[in-house]
C-alpha cells in the first residue's frame, strides 16, 4: 500500500479529530513524565515528521511558491508567464490543480504576496535549533520547560503534517476543501499552548521570547495562515457569492488584527504581534497585485472590495506593530 493511497480525506480528517481529542490526554501523560530523554525524542521525531511532510510535492501552493523562491515569477505581474516559460504555458499543469488554484487566487480577498512566505525559513531554522538545543540544555532548565510544552509541540507538528496532506487537489470538493484550514487551526491552537506553557515555566518574558522565538513566530504565522486558507477554500467554491467572499475577507482582517493586538499585549509577546503585522502587510500588498476574476460582473464588485480590504490590512498591520512596541518597551 502506497503513502498516496493512505491520503484519503476521511482518514486525514479523522486523524486530525483524533489528535485534537487526544491532546489533553497526551498532555496529562507527558506533563508528569520524568523521562527527559523521552520528551526530547518525541519533540525531535515530531519536527522531523513535519519537515518530511513539507518536502512532499503536490500541494496547491507548490507551483507558485517554487517559482517565486527561484525568482522566476514576478509577484507584481501574477498573470505574466514565469521567465523560462512561453506565453500560454500554465503555471499549474493538471486540470484539477489549475481549477482550484486559479479560483482561490482570483476570488479571495486574503491572499498574501509571495515575499511573505520567506518567513518559513527563519521559523524552520529556528525550530531546528530549538530541537537540537534541548539535547544540550541544563537538566534543571529542561525539566522546567519540556514537560509542559512537549505534548502541544508534538501536536502542532503533526497537525501541520496533516495540513500538508490535505492542501492538495484531491481535497477540492465539498467539505474536503475545509480540512486543510482545520489542520492549520489545530497547528495554531497547539502552538498557542506551547507558548502558554513556556510562559508558565519561564518567568522572565525576555528570556521566553529568546527561547521560544521561532515557535512564537510559527504561532503567529499559522494564526494568519488559517484565515488565508479558510478564505481560499471558500473562494474555490464557484457557488460562493461575492458578498460572502467580502464578508469573510473583511472579518478575517479584523480577526487577525484583534489576535495580533490582544495576544501580543496580554502575553507580552512582541514577536507574535510583529508576525501578524508581517502577514497583514503581505495581505495588503497582495490586494494591489491580485489576479482579476474571470467574471466581469464579479470582478467589478471584488475590485472595489479589494481596496477596502487593503486599507483594513494596512491598518491592522500598523496596530500590531504598535502593540508589539508596547509589549516590548511599554511594560
Amino acid at each position: 500500500m502506497s503513502l498516496r493511497s493512505l491520503n484519503s480525506p476521511p482518514l486525514v480528517a479523522a486523524a486530525g479529530a483524533t489528535l485534537a481529542v487526544g491532546l489533553p490526554m497526551l498532555e496529562a501523560a507527558l506533563s508528569s513524565s520524568s523521562s527527559l530523554t523521552l520528551l526530547k525524542s518525541l519533540n525531535a521525531a515530531a519536527f522531523a515528521t513535519n519537515v518530511v511532510a513539507v518536502s512532499v510535492p503536490g500541494r496547491l501552493d507548490g507551483p507558485q511558491d517554487d517559482e517565486m523562491r527561484k525568482g522566476t515569477l514576478n509577484p507584481a505581474k501574477p498573470n505574466a508567464p514565469p521567465s523560462g516559460r512561453t506565453e500560454g504555458t500554465p503555471l499549474v499543469d493538471d486540470d484539477a490543480s489549475k481549477s482550484a488554484y486559479s479560483l482561490n487566487r482570483s476570488r479571495t480577498l486574503v491572499n498574501p504576496s509571495g515575499w511573505a512566505f520567506a518567513i518559513w525559513g527563519p521559523i524552520y531554522l529556528g525550530e531546528a535549533a530549538f530541537v537540537a538545543a534541548q539535547f544540550f540544555a541544563p537538566e534543571a532548565a529542561a525539566s522546567a520547560l519540556l514537560p509542559g510544552i512537549t505534548a502541544p509541540f508534538v501536536a502542532a507538528n503533526l497537525f501541520q503534517s496533516l495540513w500538508c496532506a490535505s492542501f492538495r487537489p484531491s481535497y477540492g470538493e465539498g467539505w474536503k476543501k475545509y480540512v486543510s484550514a482545520a489542520m492549520l487551526a489545530g497547528t495554531a491552537c497547539s502552538l498557542s499552548m506551547v507558548h502558554s506553557a513556556g510562559a508558565a515555566a519561564v518567568s522572565d518574558p525576555s528570556m521566553l521570547e529568546h527561547l521560544l522565538l521561532p515557535v512564537t513566530m510559527h504561532f503567529g504565522w499559522t494564526s494568519a495562515a488559517t484565515l488565508v486558507n479558510l478564505n481560499g477554500s471558500l473562494a474555490a467554491d464557484e457557488s460562493a457569492s461575492p458578498r460572502s467572499l467580502i464578508a469573510l475577507g473583511n472579518s478575517s482582517a479584523l480577526i487577525a488584527t484583534a489576535l495580533g493586538v490582544g495576544l501580543t499585549v496580554s502575553r507580552s509577546a512582541p514577536a507574535y504581534g510583529l508576525t501578524l503585522a508581517w502577514a497583514l502587510a503581505a495581505c495588503a500588498d497582495g490586494m494591489t497585485k491580485r489576479i482579476p476574476s474571470t467574471s466581469a460582473s464579479e470582478e467589478e464588485t471584488l475590485a472595489r472590495a479589494a481596496s477596502v480590504q487593503k486599507n483594513l490590512c494596512w491598518a491592522g498591520s500598523f496596530a500590531c506593530v504598535v502593540a508589539a512596541a508596547f509589549a516590548g518597551f511599554g511594560k
